[in-house]
Order: C-alpha cells, then sequence, then structure tokens
C-alpha cells in the first residue's frame, strides 16, 4: 500500500468541504474521510512501525522506523483535530462569528494542510520534501488570517513571509546537496534522494556538506522556530483557530525538525563525525530554552503562553540530539510527548475560549466551577507539559539530562533553572485561571461533557501510558530502534 491512496481521501475530503452546499454536509465529510485517511496512514505506517514488516523506499517515498513514527503522529492529530474542528468551528459558525463561506474555506485548507505534513515525512524525494514543507506554510496562512482582524492578519504576514523566507533558504540547501553530490559522481534523480544521499554521503565534499546543512538547518529551523527565528511563533498560534494551534505545536514543528534530523544524518555521514552538528544543536537547542523562560515571565494570553512553551520544547528537543546517543532516546520520547501534550492542551484552549470568549489570563476566572471538565483536563496537560510524572516528558528530560550533566553540567543546570521559571509561570496562571473567583458570581449554566473532553482524554491516557511502556525493555527496544535512524554515531 503506497500514500498515493491516502492522497487521494484527503484530497476528496478537502473537494468536498469546498463544494459541499451546508456546514451539516461538510461536518459529515470530514468526520468521515479524516478518520478514512488517518487509518490509510495507519495501515502503511504502523507494520513498519512495530517492526511486522521491512521498512522500504522507492525514489519517491520512504518509510522507515523515524518516518512512520512521525505520519504515524501526523495522522492521530490530524483525526483527533478534525473531531475537535467540527465543534470549536462549528459553535463559530453557529455564532455567526464567521461565515459558511469561512467554513467551507477552513476544513478545505484543513485537509490540505494535513496532507502537506503527512507527504513530507514520507518523501524520499527531497524536493518533494521541500514542496510538501512549504505547502504546509501556504495553506495554513490563509487559516492563521481566518478571522480577518487586524492582530490575524499581521500574524499571517509574518508567518508566510519568515518561513517562507525560510524554507527558500532551505531549498538552496536542498540544491547544494545534489550539487555536492553529482560532483562525487552519483547520477540523475537520485542526487534528490534522501536514501541515494545516504548511500553516497562519502562522496559529497566537506565543504560543500557544510554549506548546505547550514541552509538547511536556518532554513527548516525557522519553521521549528528556534531562537532567534521564532518572532512569528507566538502570533501565528495565538490567533489561528484552537485545533489549527494544536497542529501548529503539536506536529507541524516536529515536522520542520524531520526535514533537519534527515539532512543531518547525510552530513555526519559525510563528515565522518556527529560533532560539528552538534554544536549546531546545542548552540541553538541552548538558547531556544533560555529566551522562552524570559518571555513567560511576560505573558497574559494563555495561548501565547502556550506558544513559547511550544519554542521551549523544541529547543530541548534540539538540545537533546546534541548528546548522542543517549540524547537521540531522548529526542524521540519527548518528540511523542509534546505532540500529545500540547495539542491535547491547545485542544482545551478552545474549550476555554467558548466558554469565555477571550485569551487574556486575567479575564478567566472561576474556570474549575464553570467548566469543571475543560479546567480538569487542561491542569492535568499543564502538569504533563512541565514534565510531572507520571508524564512521558518526564521520561525523556530525565532521559536528557542523564547525558547533559555529564557533558555539559554548566548548561545544564541553566537549563534546570529556565525550565523551573517556565514551570512556576505556567502553573501561577493556570492556578489563577482555574481557581480564582473575584466576582463570585453565581454560575447559572454548567459545562457538559463532549467530544473535545474524550480526546484530551484519550490523549492524557496515551501520555501515562506510554510513560509505563517506554520503562520496559519492550519499549526502550522500540525508541533505540527509531533513535538509530535519527542520528549518526562515529566510528
Amino acid at each position: 500500500m503506497t500514500p498515493i491512496i491516502t492522497i487521494f481521501i484527503i484530497l476528496a475530503a478537502a473537494a468536498l468541504a469546498l463544494f459541499s452546499k451546508d456546514a451539516k454536509q461538510i461536518r459529515q465529510s470530514t468526520l468521515a474521510l479524516s478518520v478514512l485517511g488517518g487509518a490509510s496512514v495507519f495501515a502503511i505506517a504502523l507494520p513498519v512501525l512495530f517492526q511486522m514488516s521491512p521498512a522500504w523506499f522507492d525514489g519517491v517515498w520512504l518509510v522507515d522506523n523515524f518516518s512512520a513514527l512521525m505520519v504515524s503522529l501526523v495522522a492521530f492529530l490530524y483525526i483527533s483535530a478534525a473531531i475537535v474542528s467540527i465543534r470549536y468551528i462549528g459553535h463559530e459558525y453557529e455564532e455567526k462569528i464567521i461565515t459558511l463561506a469561512d467554513l467551507k474555506l477552513y476544513f478545505t485548507l484543513f485537509h490540505i494542510f494535513a496532507l502537506c505534513m503527512i507527504i513530507t515525512v514520507v518523501a524520499n524525494n527531497s524536493l518533494l520534501l521541500w514542496m510538501a514543507l512549504e505547502g504546509t506554510t501556504l495553506s495554513s496562512t490563509f487559516l492563521v488570517g481566518l478571522y480577518r482582524r487586524k492582530t490575524s492578519a499581521e500574524a499571517a504576514w509574518k508567518y508566510i513571509i519568515i518561513c517562507s523566507t525560510g524554507i527558500s533558504l532551505g531549498l538552496l540547501g536542498i540544491l547544494l546537496f545534489g550539487y555536492g553530490a553529482s560532483l562525487g559522481g552519483v547520477t540523475g534523480g537520485e542526487i534528490f534522494t534522501l536514501t541515494a544521499l545516504v548511500s553516497n554521503a562519502h562522496l559529497i565534499s566537506f565543504d560543500i556538506v557544510r554549506w548546505a546543512f547550514v541552509f538547511i538547518f536556518v532554513g527548516f529551523g525557522a519553521k521549528l522556530g528556534l531562537v532567534p527565528m521564532h518572532i512569528w511563533l507566538a502570533d501565528a498560534h495565538s490567533n489561528a483557530p484552537s485545533p489549527i494551534s494544536g497542529l501548529f505545536s503539536g506536529i507541524l514543528l516536529n515536522v520542520a525538525l524531520y526535514g533537519i534530523i534527515r539532512f543531518r544524518f547525510i552530513t555526519d555521514l559525510a563528515l565522518g563525525s556527529n560533532e560539528w552538528t552538534g554544536h549546531l544543536f546545542l548552540f541553538f537547542g541552548f538558547i531556544s530554552i533560555i529566551v522562552p523562560a524570559f518571555m513567560m515571565l511576560v505573558q497574559s494570553n494563555y495561548k501565547r503562553m502556550l506558544a513559547y512553551s511550544s519554542v521551549e520544547h523544541m529547543g530541548l528537543i534540539t538540545f537533546a540530539l546534541a548528546l548522542s546517543p543517549l540524547g537521540a532516546i531522548a529526542a524521540v520520547i519527548h518528540m511523542i510527548g509534546h505532540t500529545l501534550s500540547k495539542s491535547m492542551l491547545f485542544f482545551g484552549a478552545g474549550e476555554i475560549l467558548i466558554n469565555y470568549e477571550t485569551t487574556k489570563t486575567e479575564k478567566v476566572k472561576g474556570l474549575m466551577k464553570k467548566a469543571p471538565f475543560t479546567a480538569t483536563l487542561f491542569l492535568l496537560g499543564i502538569l504533563s507539559i512541565i514534565a510531572l510524572p507520571p508524564s512521558i516528558l518526564f521520561v525523556s528530560e530525565y532521559t536528557m539530562f542523564a547525558a547533559a550533566f555529564f557533558l555539559h553540567p554548566v548548561l545544564s543546570i541553566l537549563i534546570l533553572i529556565a525550565l523551573s521559571v517556565i514551570a512556576y509561570m505556567m502553573l501561577r496562571s493556570t492556578i489563577g485561571m482555574f481557581f480564582v473567583d473575584e466576582k463570585n458570581e453565581a454560575v447559572t449554566k454548567r459545562e457538559t461533557w463532549n467530544v473535545v473532553h474524550w480526546i484530551m482524554t484519550l490523549q492524557l491516557l496515551l501520555i501515562v501510558g506510554l510513560t509505563f511502556f517506554f520503562s520496559t525493555e519492550n519499549g526502550l527496544r522500540f525508541i533505540d530502534l527509531i533513535a538509530k535512524n535519527i542520528i549518526y554515531i562515529s566510528k
């Protein structure tokens, strides 16, 4: 089974959303085809991910342990966000915040956005990978600016300019890799095939491969949200509809990191060492943890708070990738944990927004009384994202620090201080939203359990369940097999 079937299913979902005559048809087609499209992805990825069938590739597609994991995470969030969107965007349509044309635009671009992410992580052709990653920017820009307010329009422009500029730099890096491979004797379309570049990495000159990777690291790093290329991220994540924010933080950032990791492996093979790329990951990962700690001190918007938390966690993953080989294991676990935790929090943020119609932290009071289900799940999500056990992020951060304290003790202490500041500020904001009720008003309408709470509960169960799974021998073997595909160990 190839990704072509998935592509047709999701394109059909986008077309039905665009040409449907009413909101009910859009919701029905989105629910049915997102589940079908996600299931087709799982049919491709899960057998490879769980070693029931071997990894496979051709000139266009690549499905190994790492890409199988990534596309599974994309598919899971695609289905989850589709279900959440039916409620969230449906509510905004019923409240006349958006029109039927906006509803059609949202779901059409939603499906295309998800499809581009799927293609990015299973592409063996580097030019196809680049086009799909750029497609995520073009399709999601209009989602960021969906409400056509001044702030959302500004966020959309900032997002497309910075990310498209970055992706253009990434294209230069891809072309340089191809040029270096052609000079080494690689011919035809293989100069843009990831598996061929891996096989022939030793033929690429050191100077070319270094420049190529710098372009890709900086270019894709803009999409990833690494400091200082992160300036678009908080605006875009806070202005986009909450299900899209969940996709942004939960998986899009990891998809951009996926591209960097693939080309890092080729670079390390060409150089015969991971030391040079490790320095880049170490520096940018470190500053991407420290800077959000300062930004958290002045946040009064709970969606922006979650966005800066995403910068921090991308920094943690990037930093961990510099700590081979144990850091690669921590990075893979953290990617999984962040995908589940951060999307859960943004889905919960959407429920808060429905109840209070504001993203200002100081205007959200008594949430535990007014919306107890959302409040409880959101609080558990906050505890998860700050790596309080039994969160899966506790396992990844503990594993990372096990390597970091030995290799970089000073940096590790500074990172611990930054993480403590971030945890304190997130808890302070959250507790104020949940338990402080300045007006002491009686609640006239209590929240009822809805489909978003089911999705958040499922994510929470996975967060906790995977913690125990990765503590077993089978879990460690599962992660180790993936980690071996993402990092080159010098002989």
